[in-house]
Order: structure tokens, then C-alpha cells, then sequence
């Protein structure tokens, strides 16, 4: 679904997630490989010129000097609005004009087809040598031998230099698989104009992320929106938008959407044998259970809050798109890259708005899912694959990306560069992602996501919290059993 801020695909959050029938049944094909990481983890990298030394500048790669023979690097990724596709492809020009024998063949997709694709070419062994994945398929690429391991290309300053929670969602078993690209983080917006209609004081704006609201804090101030609305004759304004994630409505994203209400209610810092630890974990250390992870009471407790957004008329069941753009809604949760873009003089939306944490359940929660190149493992120019991402995601090249598209930077020292991330609500955001986690750690992430998309819209609907996770932990324990 595009939201109206971008005119060729919507914000990261609210991207297409959608796996086909084919992809489904080619996830198996990951079957019964070890969870060792991939068969080229570990080997030797020849080290080049390193940074600066170059033909151009390659970022953080410090791999051999890219090969003199003609090649062709393909580069599959996702639609983005005119004027990054632009960008982009001045990039590949500038890259070929120092390495004139490399020609760079670009493949453009729908955001909700890269995992298709992605998963259709591994399985004819014919796969891009580049492509954008997701960092939340992390162990899927290490343990299926689908990405190279790429910590041995690049210097440890630039991998350092990733944020942490980044780093840890693009690697398994000490080595790193994703690229960095950029950082999707969520956070609450609220409309202050619909607020002070209300007569309902609006969310607190902390620099400290967890000065934001308890889970608690929002629905009384969800149910004051709603009942002070009506009374003023306003049944058009609703207190929270619907989710315009994936396709919109109830059960459209489960991992950067809806599995903030389970994950809140967990605590990463418990004791690992704690139900709150297993509640924020949402599956078992060798990432092939999730009976006992997903069903928790602490997970219950959030789905229960999450159904009552919709029996209490807070929020529509259905897909409607862009309430917040449109004055219809005073709360919406959504991806930072949208007050970037309202940020814009050009942009500026029609009403007064703010930022503000998601609420937090047991602790406060944010998914580190983001955009990550990988380079497949079996390419025959791994050297050309690396250095040409490494290349896109330079300093200068990163920075001019973030401009245009509106995502935080995947790099702290990017962030350092860029004077826009020194306003309050910026600041807020970086220290939100600071914080945020990774998806659940599982090869079998295709097949998890894929049954709870459903049952969260079942549990929207109507369904027992308790008995449609119970089912659903049951169900993806079944498909898990595959990769054992």
C-alpha cells in the first residue's frame, strides 16, 4: 500500500510482506541444513589496498583490488520514488567509469516481491549477485548457504561503526551477512489539533525513550479520545489509525507491526528461563520452538490489548489508508522516515504533530527489521558484489540517500554528519533504535511470520487471544521441525 509521502512504495513499515505460494514452497528447500552458518564462513580474504586507495571511494571495503577481466555485477532491489532511482543509477555510472570493464545490471522489483525473487532464484541457482534482503532472514540466509559472510571485505572500523542492534539482526554465529542499508524504526505520532479538540491532553515528547507512555496511559487516553469525539458529534475521527503495513489492516506485518503488542509484555533482560525473557525471545535458543515463547501469559496479555483497539471501536478493522495524513486519526503508529518527510517545508502537513515512544508493556520494545543488502554466496565475483555495495553505502553516497529518502542512517558516525539529526525529534529517534531488537532467531522466519500475519487478524476479528496463539505456536512448531 503507498502511503501518500512517497509516491512509489510507501515507507519502510508500510511496504508490502507478503510471501506467494511458490515462495512458501520453496522456504523447505533450507531443510536440513546445519545451523553452522554458511559452507564459506571463515575463509580467507586476501587484503587490498584498503579504504582510500581505490579507484573510487569503496566505503569499507578492504578487499583485493577489484578484477581487471569484463564482468557483470547484477543487483537486485526494491522501487523507490523517481528521484532516489535516480540517484541510484548515477551511482552505478560512477562505479562503471572507474572500473569501465564492470557493467552493473540493476533489477528492479515491488518491495513486497523481494523474497519471492530472492528465494526463486537460490532455488535455480541463478541468483543476482547482490540483492536486497532483510536482516530479520538473517539465520535463513547463514544457515540455508544463501549469503557470503562479509565481515572478512570490510574493515572493522565500518563494521563497528554499524548500529549495534543492526549488527546483531544482519549476523549469526560471529559472522555478519547484511549489509548495512539503513535503520527502520517506529514511533507514535500523534495529531495535536484533534487532541485539543478532544480536550485530551496529548502523549509526552521525552528525549528519554522511556519517558513515553505505559500501555495503560494510552488506552485511557485512547478511550477519552473516543468518548469526548462522539460527545462533540465526531464519529469520523478515530483515536488510532489503522495499520497501513503490508496491505493494510489487522495481521498486515507482524514483524515491525503488530509484534510490538506481544513483545512489549517480554523483557529481554530477565532470566532466560523467565516467562517475560521467553515473551520478548518468541521462540527457544536453537530457534526451532515456539510453544512456551509465543503463548505466554505475558504474550496473551498483549494480544488481549491489541484485539481490545478494535472491540472498543479505537481503532478500524479494516484497511484505511494514510488517517493520519488525512486528519482522521489522532494516533498512528509508522516509521520514522515520515517526520523526515513532514519535516520538509514542502511537506508540511495541514495540522500540528508530534513524536512520541511507542507505549511500552513490561519494557519498551522496537524491531531492528530493516532493508539489507546480502551478497549470494555462490557469485563468481564476490570481490565486485562487496565492493559495489560497500560503494553504495559510503559516507557520502549514504548520506545523500537518507536525504532523499528520509531513513535513519545505519552508521553512528553518519548520523554524526548529518546536522538534521541533532533536533529534538530526531535525537529521540536514534535513541529509540539504540534499543531496538532483532525478529525472533529462527531459520524458520518464513514460516513464523506467515502464521501469525493470520492469526493476529483472526485475534482482530474476534478470536480468543489465548487459544489463537496457543494454535498458532502449535502450527509453527510443525513447520519448524523441517530444519531440525
Amino acid at each position: 500500500m503507498t502511503h501518500p509521502t512517497s509516491p512509489a512504495g510507501g515507507h519502510l513499515s508500510r511496504r508490502g510482506f507478503i510471501l506467494s505460494a511458490a515462495a512458501a514452497a520453496i522456504a523447505p528447500a533450507l531443510a536440513g541444513c546445519s545451523n553452522s552458518g554458511s559452507a564459506t564462513a571463515g575463509a580467507a580474504v586476501p587484503t587490498g589496498p584498503g579504504p582510500g586507495h581505490y579507484k573510487l571511494d569503496l566505503g569499507g571495503y578492504r578487499g583485493p583490488e577489484l578484477p581487471s577481466k569484463q564482468i557483470t555485477v547484477r543487483f537486485m532491489r526494491q522501487d523507490y520514488p523517481p528521484q532516489v532511482n535516480a540517484f541510484l543509477q548515477s551511482l552505478y555510472a560512477k562505479f562503471s567509469a572507474a572500473y569501465p570493464n564492470i557493467t552493473v545490471k540493476e533489477e528492479i522489483v515491488p518491495y513486497g516481491d523481494l523474497v519471492t525473487k530472492l528465494q526463486v532464484y537460490v532455488a535455480a541457482n541463478n541468483a543476482p549477485d547482490l540483492m536486497m534482503g532483510r536482516n530479520d532472514f538473517t539465520v535463513a540466509y547463514s544457515v540455508g548457504q544463501i549469503a557470503l559472510p562479509l565481515e572478512a571485505y570490510l574493515t572493522d572500523a565500518f563494521v563497528k561503526d554499524i548500529s549495534a542492534p543492526l549488527r546483531e539482526a544482519g549476523s549469526n554465529n560471529g559472522h555478519l551477512y547484511c549489509l548495512p542499508w539503513d535503520n527502520n524504526t517506529e514511533v507514535l505520532y500523534f495529531n495535536r489539533d484533534i487532541f485539543e479538540r478532544a480536550g485530551v491532553a496529548p502523549p509526552p515528547e521525552p528525549e528519554d525513550p522511556a519517558g513515553g507512555w505505559t500501555m495503560e496511559q494510552l488506552f485511557d487516553a485512547m478511550h477519552a479520545l473516543r468518548n469526548n469525539l462522539r460527545k462533540k458529534g465526531d464519529t469520523k475521527t478515530w483515536p488510532l489509525a489503522a495499520s497501513t503495513a503490508g496491505n493494510g489492516g489487522p495481521g498486515s506485518n507482524y514483524t515491525q507491526h503488530e509484534s510490538f503488542w506481544i513483545r512489549t509484555m517480554g523483557d529481554r533482560s530477565a532470566a532466560k528461563d523467565s516467562s517475560a525473557y521467553r515473551t520478548w525471545a518468541g521462540v527457544s535458543e536453537d530457534g526451532l520452538t515456539s510453544t512456551g515463547y509465543l503463548d505466554t501469559p505475558e504474550s496473551i496479555q498483549g494480544m488481549t490489548y491489541y484485539q481490545q483497539t478494535f472491540k472498543d471501536g479505537l481503532t478500524p478493522v479494516g484497511a484505511v489508508p494514510d488517517q493520519l495524513t488525512a486528519g482522521t486519526a489522532a494516533l498512528s503508529l509508522d516509521s520514522f522516515s515520515v517526520a523526515n518527510y513532514y519535516g520538509r517545508p514542502e511537506n508540511k502537513p495541514s495540522f500540528s504533530w508530534g513524536v512520541t515512544p511507542w507505549p511500552r508493556g513490561k519494557a519498551l520494545f522496537g524491531c531492528s527489521s530493516s532493508d539489507s543488502p546480502i551478497v549470494w554466496a555462490k557469485t563468481a565475483n564476490p570481490e565486485a558484489a562487496v565492493a559495489l555495495g560497500a560503494y553504495l553505502t559510503n559516507d557520502a553516497n549514504r548520506v545523500q540517500f537518507h536525504r532523499l529518502w528520509g531513513s535513519i542512517p545505519a552508521r553512528a558516525s553518519l548520523i554524526g554528519q548529518m546536522t538534521e539529526y541533532q533536533h529534538p525529534i530526531q535525537k529521540l529517534a536514534v535513541k529509540l533504535s539504540e534499543q531496538n531488537s532483532p525478529a525472533p532467531r529462527t531459520v524458520g522466519w518464513f514460516d513464523y511470520f506467515n502464521t501469525m500475519n493470520p492469526t493476529v487478524k483472526d485475534i482482530a476479528l474476534g478470536a480468543d487471544p489465548a487459544q489463537a496463539l496457543h494454535a498458532a505456536a502449535q502450527k509453527i512448531d510443525q513447520n519448524l521441525k523441517k530444519y531440525k
